[in-house]
């Protein structure tokens, strides 16, 4: 487990005790392909990393009479997501599912936090990846969001800002 730490990009840069203390505290979980590894809205109590396969983090969007995931991104090995585990209000704000057969390393909240609590400098360069995350999947959000509201622009005429109909009006 310490290699596929080493190779994960939240891990980056840690010394090998660092490594050996989160290895300490992660657990194995294997998911078959379609099976899903959190829902959004349910509670968040672990994080997670990808050790082989690939995760698909998803929002469920209903389609024609049917909810059907849009996949936001695509995680493969070493990729970290859960990360709502960590932050308060604790819920998934997206769903994950297995693309195909897939393993993770899962690290419970109470073990991370207890861990970073005995080891802040861990805990501080943890926090400063997990920052990182976000703000990616907040550009990633930010683009999908954009693309939608340009989609809607063109479909309906544009209307006159507010003001301009009070000017036009003289007053």
């Amino acid at each position: 487990m310490d290699q596929l730490l080493k190779r994960s990009e939240l891990f980056e840069g840690l010394n090998h005790d660092d490594l050996r203390r989160l290895a300490d505290i992660g657990r194995h979980r294997t998911l078959r392909a379609g099976e899903y590894l959190f829902l959004l809205g349910e509670d968040a109590v672990d994080f997670y990393v990808v050790a082989s396969g690939n995760v698909d983090l998803c929002f469920p969007m209903p389609l024609g009479g049917e909810v059907r995931d849009i996949s936001v991104e695509s995680l493969g090995v070493g990729k970290a997501l859960g990360w709502s585990a960590l932050v308060k209000p604790y819920r998934f704000t997206l769903s994950a599912r297995a693309t195909m057969p897939t393993e993770l390393v899962s690290f419970s909240r109470r073990a991370l936090l207890e861990l970073f609590e005995r080891e802040p400098r861990l805990g501080y360069r943890f926090f400063m990846r997990i920052s990182e995350l976000v703000g990616v999947r907040l550009e990633t959000f930010q683009a999908l969001w954009v693309r939608e509201l340009r989609r809607l622009a063109e479909q309906r005429p544009i209307s006159e800002p507010r003001g301009a109909q009070r000017i036009a009006k003289g007053g």
